[in-house]
């Protein structure tokens, strides 16, 4: 079930190494545009999460089940399908408390019919459309696990 917010209270709990330790927390992400995308075209900013801010080259993301970095997004050949999660993994010894914890994360693209890509209005590094569909996404959720 695909949540109505771009970031998805289902998927929120911390996660473990191959050894059974927390090593971070996830959460699932769905963009708030109105089709697919190509992650050629996708540009992500930091998580931050109870004020503390968790550096966008540190993030994993997963998709269709295979593990990328932000930089990979670049080169990547493939297609985010409409309303389909992406998983959003954080690195962060012991991972969260569980209780409720304030979740932000910036997530844009760049527009897809133009063949040279304009700079984005902003400087954020988060595309040239991230200022008409908000790249800048906050909720509150409650890690359970």
């Amino acid at each position: 079930m695909v949540e109505y917010m771009p970031i998805q209270q289902r998927g929120f709990h911390n996660i473990c190494d191959e050894n059974g330790e927390i090593c971070g927390f996830q959460f699932k992400f769905v963009p708030n545009y109105y089709k697919g995308l190509w992650f050629s075209q996708v540009r992500i900013g930091n998580v931050e999460v109870d004020g503390e801010v968790f550096d966008r080259d540190s993030l994993i993301f997963e998709y269709d089940n295979f593990e990328y970095t932000r930089e990979e997004f670049f080169s990547l050949r493939k297609y985010m399908q409409f309303r389909t999660p992406l998983i959003v993994k954080v690195p962060k010894a012991g991972g969260l408390s569980i209780g409720y914890h304030e979740v932000k994360f910036d997530f844009g693209w760049v527009l897809n019919y133009n063949g040279a890509l304009e700079k984005e209005p902003d400087g954020s590094g988060l595309g040239n459309m991230a200022h008409m569909f908000g790249a800048h996404h906050e909720r509150t959720m409650l890690l359970c696990r």
